[in-house]
């Protein structure tokens, strides 16, 4: 049975795009109602287009899941199915969001290239503790850096 890990933040995509209506609707009536007001209308469109960035940010997120044997990347276009035994390290990085830190796992992909991937994981769940022992279980060579 496969385990989520990671904080699903696909789903923030729609905030930006909700955000981003209300702001192109204020542009629009500054625009009918005072066409003086170029300085608004400047700082608004510059939101838009922040939110729109932000958009495509939480639009190209990944999910990360395991099981026994591997570890699953899921996003939009592909998905990675990566042996415990190609797993090199587990580490956490300075950076934590609302009082969670942010992991990082460096592994070999199938064409044996070097890869990383950061994982928020999810909030009040043990599936990431109990990822980091299956890991081990599975390959003694992994190096786990708190």
């Amino acid at each position: 049975m496969r385990k989520r890990i990671s904080t699903n933040t696909r789903n923030w995509r729609f905030a930006p795009i909700i955000i981003g209506i209300i702001m192109l609707g204020i542009v629009i009536k500054i625009l009918t109602e005072n066409k003086n007001d170029l300085l608004a209308i400047g700082i608004l469109t510059f939101f838009i287009f922040m939110l729109t960035g932000l958009y495509f940010v939480f639009d190209r997120a990944k999910s990360i899941e395991f099981d026994n044997q591997h570890l699953f990347i899921l996003s939009k276009n592909l998905d990675e199915k990566i042996p415990f035994k190609n797993i090199k390290k587990i580490k956490k990085t300075l950076a934590e969001i609302n009082d969670r830190d942010i992991w990082k796992i460096y592994y070999r992909d199938k064409n044996n290239i070097e890869k990383s991937i950061r994982v928020w994981p999810r909030w009040n769940s043990k599936y990431f503790e109990e990822f980091k022992s299956v890991a081990l279980e599975n390959n003694n060579e992994i190096v786990i850096k708190k």
